[in-house]
């Protein structure tokens, strides 16, 4: 009785599982059969393994794909040079990725509760307001054509901005406390005004190599986007999607200088192809976050789902030891106030009363033992007889006469599994008796209990041997019949109703077990009715 059922050690089982197959730090991902994952992770791309390796390739796809301007204006006119127009649709098409990307991290960092993810967002948002507009202006009035791809004195100010954003308030890394998207759109506003203030004053303020000046601000805007790439690289962020992000910025600063070094007057390819890798990179980044998030996401609630189970299995074979020990106490208490009454005379009443209380009580303290009993060649009628004793001290009355039958099977549990029938048949049966009997059927022997009392429900059949299953007329709790269903199948045997046998009225259940060989003669023993001293008890 003490033993955990097959179920909650599958579940723990399985809960070792997942833990198994998650990553831990300093080991490979492994397999639960002791292989390395590799197969598995190609497949499933919520693995974090896999998220860490893929969105490389994404990125290059991705940036290829927003590069289609070039070749759709190569294939309407192939005389028409496409580099500037393509150029700027490339640049909105990069500003426009940045928004998406804003609205990944944003969702991630809500379900991560990560404040460097809502910075990012913030980030990616501000960038995209600020740069978006002026790409429009670039592409209306040639003259203003320099703001999408070459360095400018507002280009401080958008990454000093972009630097307090991911310094400013993250130390203590809490979870986000207002809308990232919403604070990055009114910071890039605010950007964007300051950049259009500075284009009023001075229609060309593009920087220039060959001026003091100009070289002090370029020299300071590469400092501070020094500083960015700093910040992300000790920040939280997966360490993968720190390096990739922030090669990407790189590789915008550096498309931007050169544009600058050249004083370009249209957007070049080379600039362009930087942007498209800075936007692709990032998209693919959030991406990859995402779905590691996803993935521990699904991790957590998968184990939260096993132990909420293993807790109610638990909880259920808790209940199922005590329901049993209740009424092996029952058949004990009673047996005892025999003996001690002096109402059952010297002689094989009393010794088999005794019997019965001393297997009983051994039966009960076993219960506390977590290791179960091994398979034995058993006797039915040392089984049988203990439990006839006790419920004829308990006023309830069982036909059984001795067969001589043999069983594998383990004998607390065999015990157990008669005792619950043999209880359900005395609260059922109204003072009808009992009868067990004892019979082989090819290489197993079948034990039935049976009684006369109004039988099962018609609408309980179905769901006889469920948890909590029980007629509309019981008073049990449904528990006993359960337990008993799946000690049966433990031991490699079976039980179960039989409709047919009990068409004439009453339950009639069947207990089916390996036998172990022809019965031997059965033991001549005269039956003896117990006084009807102790009312009638159940405990079911």
């Amino acid at each position: 009785m003490g033993t955990f059922p097959a179920s909650v050690n599958r579940i723990r089982r399985a809960a070792h599982n997942l833990d198994m197959t998650r990553p831990q730090p300093g080991r490979q991902p492994r397999h639960p059969s002791g292989g390395v994952s590799r197969a598995v992770a190609r497949r499933n791309p919520l693995r974090p393994e896999y998220v860490d390796r893929a969105p490389l390739w994404w990125a290059l796809l991705l940036a290829c794909l927003m590069a289609h301007p070039y070749v759709v204006l190569l294939l309407e006119d192939p005389a028409l040079d496409p580099t500037i127009t393509a150029g700027h649709i490339c640049m909105i098409l990069a500003d426009l990725a940045l928004l998406g990307s804003a609205l990944i991290l944003s969702f991630d960092a809500h379900l991560r509760r990560s404040l460097i993810r809502a910075r990012l967002a913030t980030v990616a948002t501000l960038v995209a307001v600020q740069d978006l507009p002026l790409v429009v202006i670039a592409v209306a009035d040639p003259g203003h054509s320099g703001h999408s791809y070459r360095l400018t004195a507002g280009h401080l100010v958008t990454v000093v901005v972009v630097l307090l954003v991911l310094t400013v308030g993250t130390r203590d890394q809490h979870p986000p406390r207002f809308s990232a998207l919403l604070g990055g759109l009114v910071l890039g506003s605010l950007v964007l005004a300051a950049r259009l203030t500075l284009l009023v004053s001075d229609p060309t303020p593009f920087l220039s190599t060959h001026r003091g000046t100009d070289l002090l601000l370029i020299a300071t805007i590469a400092a501070v986007t020094a500083a960015v790439v700093a910040t992300l690289l000790r920040s939280p962020l997966p360490r993968w999607a720190a390096i990739r992000i922030s090669c990407g910025i790189c590789a915008v600063f550096a498309a931007r200088a050169w544009s600058t070094l050249v004083e370009a007057t249209s957007p070049p390819p080379a600039a362009v192809a930087a942007v498209l890798v800075c936007s692709a990179l990032l998209a693919t980044s959030v991406v990859g976050l995402l779905l590691a998030t996803l993935q521990a996401s699904i991790t957590r609630e998968a184990k939260l789902l096993l132990r909420a189970a293993e807790a109610e299995a638990t909880v259920q074979h808790d209940r199922e030891v005590v329901h049993e020990m209740r009424a092996a106490t029952a058949g004990i208490v009673a047996g005892v106030h025999l003996l001690a009454s002096g109402r059952v005379p010297p002689g094989p009443r009393r010794l088999a009363l005794r019997h019965m209380v001393d297997v009983e009580a051994a039966r009960l303290g076993r219960s506390f033992s977590d290791s179960p009993d091994d398979l034995h060649d058993l006797a039915v009628d040392d089984i049988v007889e203990p439990l006839v004793v006790a419920h004829e001290a308990l006023g309830h009355r069982v036909i059984w006469r001795p067969g001589g039958h043999h069983v594998t099977s383990r004998r607390d549990a065999l015990s157990e599994v008669l005792n619950v029938l043999l209880t359900n048949a005395h609260r059922h049966a109204h003072g009808h008796a009992t009868t067990v009997s004892c019979r082989p059927v090819g290489g197993s022997v079948e034990i039935r209990v049976s009684d006369r009392g109004p039988g099962l429900d018609p609408d309980l059949k179905d769901r006889l041997f469920q948890w909590g299953a029980r007629g509309t007329r019981s008073t049990g709790q449904g528990i006993g019949l359960q337990r008993a269903h799946r000690l049966m199948l433990e031991l490699g045997g079976s039980l179960h109703h039989d409709d047919d046998a009990a068409r004439s009225g009453g339950a009639v259940f069947v207990v089916t077990l390996p036998g172990t060989g022809e019965a031997a003669e059965p033991p001549r023993v005269v039956p003896f009715p117990l006084p009807a001293s102790i009312p009638a008890r159940t405990t079911r």
